[in-house]
C-alpha cells in the first residue's frame, strides 16, 4: 500500500503516548475493505479505492498497534456505480477468515430487498453500510434519501446493524436526524444504529447539542474513528452509556495518513500538518495515533478505569457486534 508507512516519529508517539493506554485486545468497529475487482466502467477515480483485504488490513494492524489481537467489523467501501453482489460475497468471505470478525456489506437504494435478504441468510453478513454519497445531494440529505425503509426491514428481521454517517450540515443536531432516528429505533427495534465518527462528530458543537436527546433514544450505538477532537469523545464518554462506545479507526484509507482532522467555527476537514517551524517539532503523526491521544486524553480527564478503557476498546464490541 504505497504512501501507508510508520515513520520513527509515529513509534515515537505510540511509545511515549500510546503503548500504555490501548488494550491487548482490540475490536475495531470500523474498518473498511475494497477490491479493484469490483469496480466498473462507470466507477469514478476515489482515494477510497485501495486495495485492502483481510490479510492486508491485518498487517497495517499489527504495525499501528503491534502486540495488540486484533478483529473488526469490516465494513464496504462506500462507492457509486460498482458490482455490489459480487462485492457482497467478497466481503463476507474475507470475514470468514476470522471467526470473531463480521462483515458490513454497502447498500445503495436501488437494492433489491429480497436481493439482500438472500445475500444476509447465505452469508451472515452482520450490518448494512449505507451512504449519503448515495442520495441526489450528499450534503444534506434525509437518511431516507440514501437507505430506504424496505431494506431496514430486512435489517429488522436479521437484528442487523446499520453502520449510519449522517449528513446535513448540522449533523446529529439537526431536527430532522433527531426526529428520523426517533422513529427509526422505535419502528424497528431490532436495529441496532451504529452511529459512526461518534455520530459524526467531527465538530463537537453538533454533538453537544443533541448529546442530551441522543443517551435518551433506544438501540442506539457509537463507534469513534477517526475523530481527533477531544471534547467530542468527553461528550460520548461523560453523558451516554458508556456500554453503547466502540472503539472504530476508519483504517486504513481515512486513518492511515500523517495529519489531523481538526476543527474551527461549524466546519472541520483533513489537515496534513506544516512544514519545518522554527519553534517546535511539527512532523504530523498518523491521524488515528492522533485519535487514540485524544481518546487517552478524556480517559485521563475522566477517571476511567482499565476495565472501562478495555469495554470501549473491545467488550462493548464483543456484546454488540458479536452478540456475546
Amino acid at each position: 500500500m504505497e504512501g501507508f508507512q510508520l515513520t520513527d516519529f509515529d513509534r515515537e508517539i505510540w511509545d511515549g503516548e500510546l503503548d500504555g493506554f490501548v488494550p491487548r485486545k482490540i475490536f475495531d468497529a470500523h474498518v473498511h475493505l475494497w477490491n479493484e475487482s469490483f469496480a466498473t466502467p462507470d466507477t469514478l477515480p476515489s482515494p477510497a479505492r485501495l486495495e485492502v483485504d483481510l490479510t492486508a488490513l491485518q498487517d497495517w494492524t499489527s504495525k499501528v498497534f503491534p502486540g495488540r489481537e486484533p478483529h473488526f467489523l469490516l465494513l464496504g467501501t462506500p462507492i457509486r456505480d460498482i458490482d455490489f453482489a459480487g462485492y457482497r460475497q467478497w466481503m463476507a468471505l474475507e470475514a470468514k477468515k476470522d471467526p470473531l470478525s463480521r462483515a458490513g456489506v454497502i447498500v445503495s437504494p436501488e437494492l433489491d430487498p429480497r436481493d439482500l435478504a438472500r445475500s444476509v441468510a447465505k452469508y451472515g453478513i452482520r450490518a448494512l453500510k449505507p451512504y449519503r454519497v448515495f442520495a441526489s445531494d450528499p450534503a444534506n440529505c434525509d437518511i431516507f434519501d440514501f437507505l430506504p425503509e424496505p431494506l431496514i426491514e430486512v435489517a429488522n428481521e436479521f437484528k442487523m446493524l446499520v453502520v449510519l454517517h449522517i449528513s446535513k450540515f448540522e449533523g446529529i443536531s439537526n431536527e430532522k436526524n433527531l426526529s428520523d432516528l426517533k422513529y427509526l429505533t422505535s419502528k424497528y427495534p431490532q436495529v441496532t444504529w451504529q452511529l459512526a465518527h461518534c455520530a459524526r462528530g467531527f465538530n463537537p458543537a453538533t454533538l453537544e447539542k443533541a448529546i442530551d436527546r441522543l443517551k435518551y433514544i433506544d438501540h442506539l450505538a457509537y463507534d469513534t474513528s477517526a475523530v481527533n477532537d477531544l471534547y467530542s469523545h468527553y461528550l460520548l464518554i461523560k453523558h451516554e452509556d458508556r456500554s453503547r462506545i466502540m472503539f472504530g479507526s476508519d483504517n486504513i484509507v481515512a486513518s492511515g495518513v500523517h495529519g489531523k482532522y481538526i476543527t474551527w467555527g461549524k466546519g472541520w476537514d483533513y489537515f496534513p500538518g506544516m512544514e519545518k517551524r522554527p519553534h517546535c517539532d511539527c512532523r504530523p503523526t498518523l491521524v488515528i495515533y492522533e485519535q487514540l491521544r485524544v481518546q487517552r486524553q478524556a480517559a485521563v480527564i475522566l477517571e476511567l478505569s482499565k476495565l472501562e478503557i478495555e469495554n470501549l476498546f473491545y467488550n462493548n464490541a464483543k456484546h454488540i457486534i458479536l452478540g456475546e
